[in-house]
Order: C-alpha cells, then sequence, then structure tokens
C-alpha cells in the first residue's frame, strides 16, 4: 500500500514537474461569472447572441482597428457594447489587444497576469504567448496579482468577443495602472508591433461616474442632469475623435471628468495610425435606465476605422495624372494657361477622389529621376495629394535644379497612390518590388516606393541598407530597433506634355526584384 502511494506521488510529481518545464501557465477562472454575466453556458450565449441581434450600429465605412467598450453589468452597458461588437461577427483577427483600467492595485506602467489562458463560461481564451513574452521584457510592464484578482474590465469583454469573433484570435490582456509623463508614449510604442492589421484594439472603459456616491456631483441631479450629463461625455469624446492626446488630456483637467479608462485611452490616441476616423456608434446612461439620476454611469461605444485601401478605376487615376501634369506644367512655365485647365479638372472633379489619401508625383527624363515628392500618410485629399506633390516634384526636390519649361516635353511623370501604411514585426514580412517600405528611428525617417528596389536591382536587404543611409542611420539600423512599415500603390505613368497619351501601370504585384 505504501509503495503504491510513493509511486502515486511520484507520478504526480513528474507530471507535475514535466509542465513547469514545458512552461505551462495556469488558467484565469471567471470571477464575474453568475452576477456580471450569467454563469451557464447556454444561458450567456444566448444572452450575448440576443444583444447582438438587437444592436443596431450606424452606417460605417472603413476597417474597424479599434474599439472603446463601456465594461458594467451586462443588464446595464451590455446593449451599448453591444453596438461595437456587432460590427466585429464573423471577422477574422490573429490577436486582441485589451487596454482596460485598474480599478485595484497602486502600481505604474502595464501588468499581465502570470497565466496562460483567461477562463469563462464559454471556454478558454489562450493567450498570445510571443507577444506577451515580448512585452514582459520592458521594465514598463509587470505582473501585480492583486490588481487583477476581482478585476473585471478585462473579464466583461470577453464572452462578447468569444461569440463575436471567428475563432482563432489570441489575447493580450493588459490593465493600465498609474501613468507618469511620457508612459504613455513609451507604451504606445512597445505595442505598436503587436498592433498589426490582423489585430485588434480594445479599450475597456466606462465614462462619467456621476453622484455623491462616485464623488463627482459637478451640476446637481435635476432635470437638466441628462442633458449635462451628455454635453460633458459628449465633450471627451470629440477630444478623442480629434486623435491629440493633448487635448483629451486637458479636457480631463479642465471638467475632472470620471472615465475610468482615461490612461487606456490615452494610450489609444498615442498608437493609432495617422488617417484613423473615430465614430461615436452608442450612447446611454445607467440613470436614463433607472429613471434616477442621482448615481448614474456614462457608456459610450466608439469605433476606429481606417481607410479602406485605395481602390481607384483607371479613368481616376488618368484623371490624377492629368491634374500632376497641369500642376508639373504651371510650376515649370508659368501663365502657359495650366492653372486654367487644372482648374477645370478641380471643378469637374469625382467625388472619390476628394477622399484622403497618401501619393507621390515622380518626374523622369529618359529613365533617370528628375524629381520625385510625396506623402505616405493621408494628410490631404487625393487630389490635393497629387497638386501639391506636382508642384513640389517640379520644383522643391532638393536634389534637382527647378524644372524649366523647355524640358517639359523631355519629362515622362508617374503618379502613384499609396495604401495606408501597416507596421511590420519583421523584415522578412517586406517584399521588394511589391511593397513601398518605411524606415523610422529616433526622430529620422526614409522612404522607398516599390519600383525602387525593382530598378535599382536590390535584394531585400541591399534596399533595407540603403533605406537606412538615405535617413541618415547606420545601414543596419533596420536590425536594431528601426521601425519598418509597408504600403501597396497603384501607379500611372505618361508624358508631363501629352494628355491623352497616358497609361495605366497599375498596382505592384508579388514579384520581386530581378537580379
Amino acid at each position: 500500500m505504501v509503495g503504491r502511494m510513493f509511486q502515486l506521488l511520484a507520478l504526480l510529481l513528474a507530471a507535475w514537474l514535466g509542465a513547469a518545464l514545458a512552461g505551462e501557465l495556469p488558467v484565469k477562472p471567471a470571477g464575474i461569472a453568475g452576477s456580471w454575466y450569467p454563469d451557464e453556458p447556454a444561458a450567456l450565449s444566448e444572452l450575448v447572441d440576443r444583444l447582438l441581434d438587437e444592436a443596431e450600429p450606424p452606417a460605417v465605412s472603413g476597417r474597424l482597428r479599434a474599439l472603446i467598450s463601456p465594461h458594467a453589468g451586462y443588464r446595464y452597458s451590455g446593449p451599448s457594447a453591444a453596438v461595437g461588437y456587432r460590427l466585429l461577427r464573423g471577422r477574422q483577427y490573429r490577436r486582441v489587444l485589451v487596454l482596460a483600467p485598474a480599478h485595484r492595485g497602486g502600481f505604474r506602467g502595464l501588468s499581465i497576469a502570470e497565466v496562460g489562458a483567461y477562463r469563462t463560461p464559454l471556454g478558454e481564451v489562450p493567450l498570445d504567448r510571443e507577444a506577451v513574452q515580448a512585452l514582459r521584457r520592458s521594465p514598463l510592464v509587470g505582473a501585480w496579482d492583486e490588481a487583477h484578482q476581482g478585476e473585471h474590465a478585462i473579464e466583461i469583454q470577453l464572452p462578447f468577443l468569444q461569440r463575436s469573433l471567428a475563432p482563432g484570435w489570441r489575447l493580450v490582456p493588459i490593465l493600465v495602472g498609474r501613468m507618469e509623463e511620457g508612459d504613455h508614449a513609451a507604451a504606445a510604442e512597445l505595442l505598436r508591433p503587436w498592433f498589426d492589421a490582423d489585430s485588434l484594439l480594445l479599450v475597456s472603459s466606462d465614462f462619467t461616474h456621476f453622484g455623491w456616491r462616485f464623488g463627482y456631483q459637478p451640476f446637481p441631479p435635476d432635470a437638466r442632469a441628462a442633458e449635462r450629463l451628455r454635453a460633458l461625455d459628449l465633450g471627451a469624446y470629440e477630444r478623442i475623435a480629434s486623435g491629440d492626446p493633448e487635448a483629451f488630456r486637458a479636457y480631463r483637467r479642465e471638467t475632472e471628468i470620471t472615465a475610468c479608462g482615461a490612461e487606456p485611452i490615452l494610450i489609444l490616441l498615442e498608437l493609432l495610425p495617422i488617417g484613423t476616423r473615430a465614430e461615436l456608434l452608442d450612447y446611454a446612461t445607467s440613470g436614463a435606465q433607472s429613471g434616477d439620476y442621482r448615481h448614474s454611469v456614462s457608456y459610450l461605444s466608439i469605433g476606429f476605422f481606417e481607410p479602406e485601401e485605395q481602390s481607384l478605376a483607371p479613368e481616376h487615376l488618368a484623371y490624377l495624372h492629368r491634374l500632376a501634369g497641369f500642376a508639373v506644367r504651371e510650376s515649370a512655365d508659368p501663365g502657359n494657361g495650366a492653372l486654367d485647365g487644372l482648374q477645370a479638372l478641380v471643378d469637374g472633379l469625382p467625388e472619390t477622389l476628394r477622399r484622403p489619401g497618401g501619393a507621390f508625383v515622380t518626374l523622369r527624363e529618359q529613365g533617370r529621376l528628375r524629381g520625385c515628392q510625396g506623402y505616405v500618410e493621408p494628410e490631404f485629399p487625393l487630389f490635393e495629394a497629387v497638386i501639391r506633390n506636382g508642384v513640389n516634384a517640379a520644383r522643391h526636390d532638393w536634389r534637382f535644379r527647378p524644372v524649366s519649361a523647355d524640358e517639359l516635353e523631355r519629362l515622362d511623370l508617374e503618379i502613384s497612390v499609396l495604401t495606408p501604411p501597416k507596421p511590420i514585426t519583421s523584415p522578412q514580412d517586406y517584399l521588394p518590388g511589391r511593397d513601398g517600405i518605411v524606415l523610422e528611428q529616433d526622430g529620422k525617417r526614409a522612404v522607398f516606393l516599390p519600383q525602387v528596389p525593382a530598378l535599382a536591382g536590390w535584394d531585400r536587404e541591399e534596399t533595407l541598407n540603403a533605406l537606412a543611409k538615405k535617413a541618415g542611420l547606420p545601414a543596419d539600423a533596420w536590425q536594431h530597433g528601426a521601425q519598418l512599415s509597408v504600403f501597396r500603390t497603384h501607379e500611372f505613368a505618361g508624358p508631363v506634355g501629352v494628355e491623352d497619351e497616358v497609361h495605366r501601370v497599375g498596382p505592384r504585384r508579388e514579384s520581386g526584384p530581378k537580379r
């Protein structure tokens, strides 16, 4: 009997040791099931699906990159949360990063629980181990166990994610604690490599907590309380929608608004790609539900949308080419009538060319570069970006003297319309000849269009070495912490002075340069 007991203990010890050596981590159990939401799988699935079915989000455009979602019990904020999650139904993401406020624990920075998965009644949600391990290398990231005990702000989002998203995603669950000067930007840079095109960023936050119970009552709970609360909350939304972290900070100082997810929201604002557009999807308050505004919590569902990749018809690309051609001709030979032609084109502009977009204009003479200028990010309407860069390529490329009138008939002009740049985590994700590439480090930046390595005959390493040198950095900077982003282009090319001989080059294909 004793011998068999020792054998059993030995087997248990071996199993435990094997799990430890394999790096297995415990599963975080559901802490609020049965109170904040149902603890029976069937009842929970039925409730979440019903909320999603009943949700009516406004018409939106673009790819949903981030979401601010409330985190009260489902009876209170579930309908508002469902409006945002409805837009995610059936979508495929590789990774979901959840930034949530720490309601307990006075730590500084970010905290990720020492677990391998979160559990809800609907099953286990595995963590993205690669991302978590990489984030843990930063001194800004810890594992504050006491902060995770009883914390609801991450868990409350998981059943919605489980019922909305297509299977296969992994979780990066982050609690945000006390943040000091510079911490929000540092956290954003830390997260940026993991916030790629296949990732969703979710901020868990309620907004105004109003009433003496919350220690915040900037106006009396009278007949105007609902109106004043809405103005207070929408003021916060407007600052968030501006994309300016400083505007939101200033509003927070001015109003002392009690939005519990303010720190995660500030990280979000530092992290969002340029050109991302915010949309208020739903607004509700617990005061409206109860009819009692002596105490009320506000629930906002906010989506952040990235413009879809530009997909322009050939005639639109030809139109942009003509705009650029008139801009170059007016710059080189003012008063020759090009300005009238340019104005006529702008007056009859197709609406699709008014969308923001990145664009480059390239001039060549017998195949040799004669000027190239552009915007990577969608800073201006597409037509304006092309006109500006037609002028800049002709007159303001510091590498060349300004284009003269007698050169115009010898020049070829190419326009490149860019998709929004997307960060990549490895240089192997960059394919020369197909992708444009942006390299950034220490405030220095350089860009190559897709055709640059193809024309030069460079492979990936040669291209990245040349790009780093162009940025004024050591040739191997791309191997030592430089941030890389890629984009695609659609191009049109033709003579500057002959409008009816424009021909389409088209999108860059998935083929590398020939050596």
